[in-house]
């Protein structure tokens, strides 16, 4: 072999080399920058869990100083009333105002806290609390509201939590926006997964769209609740009236 050809060859195997080393190099970095936008993604749902957990826990707690605390002065002043209207020198008119004012107050604050944590989430489960949840607020927005469901029974807490915020934001959007009268929730859980069915005769709107705007705040709690939970929501192909959308969660049991 002539020194020609030697340097030839000893360009293609330098050539060769450093192709090798230059794809190796993106190689690595493109791993490095895969591994490292996973971990960010993890950690950043991560953080969404812990921020839902710690609302979760506020509104327990905001929720339990209003039932012992607030409604527990309430019904003492109540109670006091009730002995002054023994006296025969109280203006029964006045008497009268201050307990109509006094029954409101104990049952406004009932009510909020009941919409904080609803008891019969954690006692019971999502079917039972959403069932009473939409039975209080239907007859009053003249909507009949119907749940179905199949085979679906206890939640993981969490869970349960994150899907009656995501339906009590749909309904309410429902019972404010859509002129609805009626709407069906339909549950249904396989194996170990949970779908829900929400479908409603009120007017269209395209959550995708919504969704974007800038104070569609509702709509993006309702995204990132089921985010932290696996889940995700579909709406199905548009009608000339009303709207049906899928909630779907995989692995329920590990969400």
């Amino acid at each position: 072999m002539g020194q020609g050809e030697e340097v030839v060859s000893l360009f293609y195997i330098g050539t060769a080399i450093m192709l090798f080393l230059a794809f190796g190099l993106m190689f690595i970095v493109v791993t490095y920058q895969r591994h490292f936008f996973r971990m960010k993604r993890k950690e950043a749902e991560n953080m969404l869990r812990v921020s839902l957990e710690s609302e979760k826990n506020e509104r327990a707690r905001i929720a339990a100083d209003l039932h012992d605390g607030v409604s527990g002065d309430l019904s003492a002043i109540k109670n006091y009333l009730s002995v002054l209207a023994k006296k025969e020198s109280v203006n029964q008119t006045i008497f009268d105002e201050i307990k109509e004012g006094v029954d409101a107050a104990l049952q406004n604050t009932r009510a909020v806290s009941h919409n904080l944590m609803p008891p019969l989430l954690e006692t019971e489960g999502l079917v039972p609390a959403l069932k009473n949840h939409l039975n209080n607020v239907g007859p009053k927005a003249q909507i009949e509201f119907e749940v179905i469901t199949n085979g679906v029974d206890q939640l993981p807490p969490l869970v349960a939590y994150q899907l009656f915020r995501v339906l009590q934001e749909l309904t309410t959007n429902m019972i404010k926006y859509g002129n609805v009268s009626k709407s069906e929730i339909n549950l249904l859980l396989e194996k170990d997964s949970l779908k829900i069915e929400i479908s409603d005769n009120g007017v269209p709107f395209n959550f995708k769209e919504n969704l974007a705007k800038p104070n569609a705040s509702g709509l993006k709690n309702i995204t990132s609740r089921l985010h932290a939970i696996g889940g995700t929501i579909v709406q199905n192909e548009e009608k000339p009236k009303g709207n049906q959308f899928t909630i779907t969660i995989k692995n329920i049991n590990h969400a």
